[in-house]
């Protein structure tokens, strides 16, 4: 069997290394260099508990997170699902030399066209697109559009300061005046270290010529006079798009979509590096199986995401629905270390009560990962 994969992120990684360790000749193409272009806070959200922690690129787990409505409010959300805030250039490089110590091909600096994609399927057996959102694929088959149906736009900047209020926790502030229709919405601090941090804001986007779009760059420069950073040194800038919900169909003649290209990005905060990876074993473990294995990928896939996506639509509705003092009063309340407080918050919301605790109970199988 011969497989390309289309992109070097978490899922185009995973893949080429569980194909790899099948002894599947593997080719990588990836349009930059490993671990350029990264916009992303950095920090890998276990939201599935399958992840396994990472090697080099660690920085440090992340116990608490910090959740801001009216005042700040501590959630030990490790207790439930491991976080880590990664160097995403230096652990996508070391995985990309494990890769090619097992015999991956990788081709840096090759964009691939529709054109290209289209010989590609006459020379490969199977191509696993990782490239993103828009994907190469939707290009060719001309699906574009289905990404940015309802999405989440995303603007990122990278601060030198002091961030030892912060570090070795995550910040996310919500706030307190914006329309139903961008929630979630919110602004994010994740430190790498005591003097530097990925701090951006995202909110939710309905088509793709929407001339209501929110003004992300106002929007963070508030957030950071809020925060007390408004002086902090810039050193990157980048933003970027994640799609709210899977694409409604992940596999064209010989492709098979993984990653941000098939839409596995949370609706709720955008993170999608488990999810990522997780479709990458999926993926190579499906097509293994010929055409009645990949018939059942997108199933598999609902599986494991089935719990979490049930939680993560009862928040945005909360958010959506709930005026920000009613919102706050739900955060104080999850977040209390008093019984009784969290109590009355599950009877308040019974629907988010349940939900996650089938989110917390629920244990899936973890497939044989590559690393």
């Amino acid at each position: 069997m011969k497989i390309a994969v289309i992109g070097a992120g978490p899922g185009g990684l995973y893949a080429a290394l569980t194909a790899a360790r099948e002894n599947i000749q593997v080719d990588l193409f990836e349009k930059r260099k490993v671990g350029e272009g990264i916009v992303c806070g950095e920090c890998i959200f276990d939201s599935l508990d399958i992840m396994t922690r990472p090697g080099r690129g660690l920085l440090h787990p992340v116990d608490e997170i910090v959740l801001k409505g009216r005042a700040d409010y501590t959630f030990p959300l490790s207790r439930h699902r491991k976080l880590w805030m990664l160097d995403r250039r230096i652990w996508q490089q070391e995985l990309a030399r494990l890769a090619l110590s097992l015999g991956v091909h990788i081709h840096e600096n090759a964009k691939i066209t529709r054109g290209l994609l289209r010989q590609m399927q006459e020379e490969y057996d199977w191509i696993f697109d990782a490239s993103g959102a828009p994907s190469v694929t939707s290009r060719l088959y001309q699906f574009s559009g289905e990404y940015f149906k309802e999405y989440l736009l995303a603007y990122q900047l990278v601060l030198a300061a002091d961030f030892s209020a912060f570090w070795p926790r995550i910040k996310v502030a919500f706030f307190p005046n914006l329309p139903a229709e961008f929630q979630p919405a919110y602004a994010w601090v994740f430190p790498k270290n005591a003097g530097r941090a990925n701090v951006g804001v995202v909110c939710t986007v309905r088509g793709v010529l929407s001339k209501d779009r929110l003004d992300l760059k106002k929007l963070l420069a508030d957030a950071l006079h809020a925060e007390g950073l408004a002086e902090a040194a810039i050193l990157e800038r980048g933003s970027g798009v994640a799609s709210t919900r899977m694409m409604p169909r992940l596999v064209y003649d010989n492709i098979v979509l993984i990653g941000d290209a098939a839409g596995l990005t949370s609706a709720l905060h955008g993170g999608g590096i488990d999810m990522a990876c997780l479709s990458g074993v999926l993926a190579v473990g499906t097509v293994m199986g010929g055409n009645s294995g990949v018939a059942t990928y997108e199933e598999k896939l609902k599986q494991y995401v089935k719990g979490k996506n049930a939680l993560e639509a009862v928040a945005i509705r909360k958010m959506r629905t709930l005026n920000f003092d009613q919102f706050d009063v739900l955060l104080r309340g999850v977040t209390s270390r008093g019984k009784l407080a969290r109590f009355r918050t599950a009877l308040n919301h019974l629907d988010m009560f349940y939900v996650t605790m089938k989110w917390f109970g629920t244990k899936k199988p973890i497939p044989d990962w590559p690393v």
